[in-house]
């Protein structure tokens, strides 16, 4: 995937980072849903567990 470097792009970075060094998840989503997002219903979902995280910036 490609993201602009103004919009997702440092936070799918970040989230990348954090799932690859912590060996979790990370979530990237709007504040105002986040029990949504732990509900895992909103917000992108990036996982250390699934083998080759790949992203693009």
């Amino acid at each position: 995937m490609t993201f602009a470097a103004g919009s997702m792009a440092p936070k799918v970075a970040a989230a990348c980072e954090f799932a690859e060094n912590e060996g979790g998840i990370a979530c990237v989503g709007q504040l105002q849903d986040a029990a949504a997002i732990l509900a895992r219903t909103a917000g992108t979902y990036i996982s250390a567990e699934i083998d080759g995280i790949d992203w693009w910036v």
